[in-house]
């Protein structure tokens, strides 16, 4: 990581790969961010998905999101349900987006919930607009109350504020 954050990527792309032939999921996940930075998609993919295997959720994170991008909404489903398994809150936060925009406003409620529960700083907003959307005033201003509470926090692992989705 020291390597990647000096830009010295040829180094910092061997030491990952090390690390990803040795099995260790980190490693993976960090090769597949830099092979994301260098446009290498299928390269990026394939060490997610190693990460991922290895139950990592940054890499089920991230994997999701590469196929978000590519509108493979099943795989990013699937991608960001075995992310919030392993609890991460912008899997959570991503799968509660996936499920509103596909009108199953009960699920994506529990996930943002459990978004906001982990500490990311957009579910409670998020929870705010869906409880209203469903008629749930006393919900949503507690849910507001929440998003005022929340400090704005800035997600400090390697990749991911590059990778978040858009909020379509």
């Amino acid at each position: 990581m020291l390597l990647h954050e000096r830009r010295d990527l040829n180094g910092a792309e061997a030491a990952y790969r090390r690390a990803d032939e040795r099995g260790d999921p980190g490693g993976a996940c960090n090769l597949g961010v830099l092979l994301h930075e260098r446009g290498d998609l299928k390269g990026a993919e394939a060490a997610w998905r190693h990460a991922d295997e290895r139950a990592d959720a940054g890499g089920a994170y991230n994997l999701g999101v590469l196929l978000h991008e590519r509108r493979d909404l099943e795989g990013a489903e699937a991608a960001w349900r075995r992310a919030d398994e392993r609890a991460d809150a912008g899997g959570a936060y991503n799968l509660a987006m996936l499920l509103a925009q596909r009108g199953d406003l009960e699920a994506a409620e529990a996930a943002y919930r459990r978004a906001d529960e982990r500490g990311h700083p957009g579910s409670a907003s998020k929870l705010e607009v869906l409880l209203k959307e469903r008629g749930d005033l006393e919900g949503a201003k507690a849910a507001w109350r929440l998003a005022a509470d929340t400090p704005d926090q800035q997600v400090t692992t390697l990749g991911r504020d590059a990778l978040s989705p858009t909020d379509d």
